[in-house]
C-alpha cells in the first residue's frame, strides 16, 4: 500500500508536468478519486500536482546543477554544490508532504493508513543523501558512481527481472508475509550491491549498501523477526 500511495502521487505530478500528453493519467487520477468517493478532489489534487512541479523547479534546476558538479569537479569543490542545495531540503520536504496530502482523500483507506510511512519514507532519503550537507552524494560522484550505475545498468536489471520473476502476480505478492517480502528485499539489495562492487572504486558499492540498509531500517523490516 505505501508503494501504491507513492506511485499514485508520482502519477499525480506526471498528469501535471505532462499536462496534455499523458490523458490517460489523467483519466486514472480521475477513476482512483471516483473508486473512493472523493470525486470533487480532482481539481484540488491537480492544483497540488501542479504546485509541487513549480516548488521542485524552484528549488532543483537539473541542467544548472550539472553545469555546478562539472565547474566543480576539477577544484575539488562538489561538497560546496551539495550544501547549497542541501540547505533547501526542508523546503523539498515541505513540497513533498503537501503532495502527500493532497491525493490522500483519492487513496484507499488502507494506503491513507500508510500516509505517515511514506512521508517518512521520502525524508529519510533525503535525509541519507543530504547526510553531512551532501558529502555522501558529493564523494559518490567524485568516485565515478553515476559511471559505474551506467555500466552495470544491465546487470541491475537482470537483479529487478529475477525479482519479478519470482511472482506470478500482484496477488502473489500481497500473500507473502512480512518476513518473506523482507527476506526478498534483501535478495534485491544483496544483488544490486554486488554487481556494483564490480566497478572500479568500492565507493558505489558501499553507498548502494548503506542506502538499503538505511531505508531498510526506516521500514516495517526493521522488525520483521517479530513477524
Amino acid at each position: 500500500m505505501l508503494l501504491k500511495t507513492l506511485v499514485f502521487s508520482l502519477l499525480t505530478v506526471a498528469v501535471l508536468a505532462e499536462d496534455n500528453k499523458l490523458q490517460f493519467l489523467r483519466d486514472y487520477l480521475r477513476t482512483q478519486c471516483a473508486n473512493n468517493h472523493a470525486e470533487d478532489k480532482v481539481e484540488s489534487i491537480e492544483a497540488a500536482g501542479k504546485t509541487f512541479v513549480e516548488c521542485v523547479k524552484s528549488l532543483i534546476d537539473l541542467p544548472t546543477i550539472q553545469q555546478e558538479i562539472e565547474a566543480a569537479k576539477p577544484k575539488g569543490a562538489l561538497d560546496e554544490v551539495f550544501k547549497t542545495y542541501c540547505a533547501k531540503s526542508p523546503q523539498l520536504k515541505s513540497c513533498i508532504h503537501t503532495l502527500l496530502t493532497a491525493v490522500q482523500p483519492c487513496v484507499d483507506s488502507a494506503a491513507q493508513n500508510q500516509m505517515l510511512s511514506a512521508q517518512n519514507s521520502t525524508d529519510q532519503l533525503i535525509d541519507f543523501v543530504c547526510y553531512k550537507d551532501g558529502d555522501r552524494i558529493a564523494l559518490f560522484i567524485a568516485e565515478g558512481g553515476p559511471q559505474c550505475f551506467q555500466s552495470k545498468s544491465e546487470e541491475i536489471r537482470t537483479c529487478l527481472n529475477t525479482a519479478k520473476a519470482s511472482f506470478s502476480d500482484l496477488e502473489a505478492i500481497k500473500k507473502l508475509s512480512l518476513a518473506q517480502k523482507c527476506a526478498k528485499y534483501d535478495e534485491l539489495a544483496a544483488c544490486v550491491v554486488t554487481k556494483l562492487e564490480g566497478c572500479d572504486t568500492p565507493t558505489p558499492g558501499n553507498m548502494a549498501e548503506s542506502l538499503f540498509r538505511y531505508v531498510r531500517k526506516g521500514s516495517f523490516c526493521n522488525a520483521d523477526a517479530k513477524a
